[in-house]
């Protein structure tokens, strides 16, 4: 008996998948980030006795949101398209958008299929405007510092 066996044809595992297929990218552009940082921020924060959990929150994190918000864009966008690994995984009771355009396709419905397309397009559109203007947003007020002061 297999105890990973409840997982099959849930929605958790196929978020795994996608997690997992995708997941290069994300410590690249972490770590990009993160190579950016001064490292006297943390030795300044330890000298000071300060949490490393504090350090993270209101150092690091402000100052490394752009890379963050830009890996959960890239993250939603590709899940939202991609078919090659869930494909596999998924079940009657979880059909995903993708997978229904190609059985839609398959089943020479191509009208129904072409407005799923466009319905995946737009949900990503709308997903990537959102996490863009919450960037903005974020960015403005984590990193007024970078900002010159007006004399």
């Amino acid at each position: 008996m297999n105890p990973l066996n409840v997982l099959y044809g849930t929605m958790p595992l196929l978020i795994l998948c996608t997690v997992v297929h995708f997941y290069p990218s994300a410590p690249l552009t972490a770590a990009t980030a993160l190579n950016a940082l001064d490292p006297e921020f943390e030795a300044a924060s330890a000298s000071l006795k300060v949490p490393r959990m504090t350090t993270f929150l209101r150092v690091t994190l402000p100052m490394c949101l752009p890379a963050a918000l830009d890996v959960a864009r890239y993250l939603f966008v590709s899940a939202m398209t991609t078919v090659s690994a869930v494909v596999f995984l998924y079940s009657p009771s979880t059909v995903l958008a993708a997978v229904a355009v190609l059985n839609m396709d398959d089943a020479g419905f191509i009208g129904p299929a072409a407005a799923m397309c466009t319905v995946i397009m737009a949900s990503s559109a709308v997903a990537a405007l959102v996490l863009h203007l919450a960037s903005r947003a974020l960015v403005a007020r984590s990193q007024a510092w970078r900002r010159p002061v007006a004399s």
